[in-house]
């Protein structure tokens, strides 16, 4: 497979759980829908960052580091009185292949987060209330660039192990918003 088309490769295997985890999510145009979101990717991005730090990272990502939204997602959380219940942990991805296809979810978050910060402007939260994790990932365009510059370059690559860690991860963010619904079903029905 030619290098330059591995993100499209990725992006074509992953696309029916892409579109799942969209629909699941729904358009974030109340306080409730962004308070669902919010809680279900903070437990998410909490698994998948913890597991992707204890990865061993090859030499191909040497100078690059992904968008790191735990810390402001909790900052969210306590803004909005909110808080989360964490998730299984996700396993750390055994290879190379594996945690570029990590990385390809965790850092295509970002092309979607301009879109959902004007969506959540228009309920109030922003930069500095509520919605600082957006701003994080719109804060630096290029980040996504330069890790598909990295991923087209990485000698180690194998295209169904990068696929498979990539849609086991959409799984995982989809387990997250499930779980959400069921803890708020429970305190709420």
């Amino acid at each position: 497979m030619a290098r330059d088309t591995r993100r499209f490769f990725l992006r074509d295997r992953t696309h029916a759980d892409h579109t799942e985890l969209d629909q699941l999510i729904g358009p974030l145009t109340s306080e409730t829908a962004y308070r669902r979101y919010l809680k279900s990717l903070a437990a998410f991005r909490a698994g998948a960052e913890q597991a992707v730090s204890k990865a061993l990272w090859p030499e191909s990502l040497t100078g690059w580091s992904p968008v790191s939204l735990g810390r402001t997602m909790q900052a969210d959380l306590h803004d909005l009185e909110e808080s989360t219940t964490p998730l299984p942990p996700f396993p750390t991805p055994a290879s190379v292949p594996a945690l570029l296809g990590a990385l390809y979810v965790l850092e295509g978050s970002s092309l979607g987060a301009r879109f959902l910060a004007r969506q959540v402007a228009t309920l109030g939260y922003s930069q500095d209330f509520g919605a600082r994790h957006l701003a994080v990932q719109t804060a630096s365009p290029d980040n996504w660039q330069h890790f598909l510059h990295r991923l087209d370059a990485s000698s180690e690559w194998d295209a169904e192990e990068a696929a498979g860690s990539a849609r086991t991860l959409f799984q995982y963010a989809l387990h997250s918003v499930r779980h959400t619904d069921s803890l708020t079903a429970i305190y709420h029905g």
